[in-house]
């Protein structure tokens, strides 16, 4: 949880933290009502929101 905690901070590079680190974190929290499931949430959308900055560089 602490890495995504300096994901969410912008304490650590979205580049530096791998998609597959994410799933592993993500399939031990599945309640959706838990700080953890929200605190995923808000990685994967940082790590979504890096990834479609790429993309549209190549358009």
């Amino acid at each position: 949880m602490n890495e995504l905690q300096a994901l969410v901070q912008g304490k650590l590079s979205p580049q530096a933290f791998p998609i597959d680190r994410l799933l592993q974190i993500a399939e031990q929290y599945t309640d959706p009502n838990s700080a953890e499931y929200k605190l995923i949430e808000l990685a994967a959308n940082i790590l979504l929101a890096q990834s479609l900055d790429k993309a549209l560089k190549y358009v």
